[in-house]
């Protein structure tokens, strides 16, 4: 049986999710999680519909910058099974390719890349507007009574310059893309030593095809654009209702505009983690870090990231139930009779 590319990636990426979430079960514990989750109770449940707002938010926002038809339940699937992976590795990036992967029979190649080159941008846009908004708000309205202890203006200020500077490269892909253009970009790119290998037809006939996605979509669905802007900052807002709404579960009350603090402080510390070679343990050890400079009990922290993590390991296992699915019926339609037949193997089979 040979397989494709694109298939051995699939089942490549499927294995070592599934590795990872079996290893992730094992090292948190049964007896650790009903612990938490007694403490939690039945309040516990009201995280799914709070992350279906998320999910809804996610993967609406991507299918308004898809410019052919496509099912909405294919684009909620491929999108959880992009979000598995991307919750399963440190740099958050491999889901990126699942989706383009599972995706690409139906939109075509350029039209997959490009969709979602368009929705990482204006997630990344609308993350650090709410990454940004953080401090500004607390910094004009806080400190709040509520809170366990004021935080600090000079750690406030820190927040916002460290957006501010991690934003940075956000106009300057802009600039890049609106300016120079995909198709320049990938030509630049394609004069690496280590890229020189690759069909130089081949990657500047899909660059210019994801250029004209680019730029025609820019100009032809602007409307759309915004609206996608516009669910994904909802979506963001909704993970901070999340950390809210946890932390008070858990019996530490904190106003609303500070719940978008520490959403600002754990999107600041997802860049530290994607430095790391492991994501689990490193996270909720820097949450802990995190409260405690803000004044905060350390671990709440951990009890705060360990709920949600229990709440994404669920929608995660259907994230890579989904992709397993695909990848082994998509390997079996390989291997129809017609397909034997073209290679002189029809007679084998009985």
């Amino acid at each position: 049986m040979k397989l494709n590319k694109s298939q051995i990636f699939n089942l490549t990426v499927f294995t070592i999710g599934t590795v990872i979430i079996i290893s992730l079960i094992k090292r948190i514990g049964w007896e650790q999680t009903r612990a938490q989750l007694n403490i939690f109770g039945w309040s516990f449940l009201w995280l799914f519909p709070i992350y279906f707002i998320t999910m809804v938010g996610d993967t609406v926002s991507w299918r308004l910058l898809i410019r052919k038809p496509v099912s909405f339940f294919k684009i909620v699937m491929v999108a959880n099974s992009g979000t598995a992976i991307n919750a399963l590795t440190p740099s958050g990036d491999g889901g990126e390719f699942v989706k383009g992967n599972l995706i690409k029979d139906d939109i075509g190649g350029p039209e997959s890349v490009s969709s979602l080159l368009l929705w990482n941008f204006v997630y990344s846009v609308t993350k650090k507007i709410v990454l940004v908004a953080g401090p500004v708000l607390y910094l004009i309205f806080g400190p709040f009574s509520m809170d366990p202890r004021p935080i600090g203006t000079r750690l406030a200020w820190g927040f916002l310059i460290a957006g501010i500077v991690t934003s940075v490269h956000l106009p300057l892909l802009y600039l890049l893309f609106r300016f120079y253009g995909v198709e320049k970009s990938a030509a630049f790119i394609h004069k690496l030593p280590i890229l020189r290998c690759l069909d130089t037809d081949k990657v500047m006939g899909f660059a210019k095809q994801i250029d004209e996605a680019f730029r025609a979509f820019a100009s032809e669905h602007l409307f759309r654009l915004f609206l996608s802007g516009l669910l994904l900052l909802v979506a963001h807002l909704s993970v901070c209702f999340e950390i809210w709404y946890v932390l008070r579960i858990l019996g530490m009350k904190i106003h609303p505009v500070t719940s978008i603090f520490l959403f600002a402080g754990s999107a600041l510390l997802q860049t530290i983690v994607s430095f790391s070679p492991v994501e689990m343990g490193v996270t909720e050890a820097g949450s802990m870090g995190l409260y405690k400079m803000m004044g905060f009990d350390p671990v709440y922290g951990f009890l705060q990231e360990f709920i949600r993590r229990l709440r994404r390991l669920f929608f995660n296992v259907i994230g890579l139930v989904y992709l397993g699915w695909c990848t082994f019926k998509s390997v079996k339609r390989t291997e129809t009779p017609e397909t034997l037949e073209s290679r002189g193997e029809k007679n084998d089979i009985p």
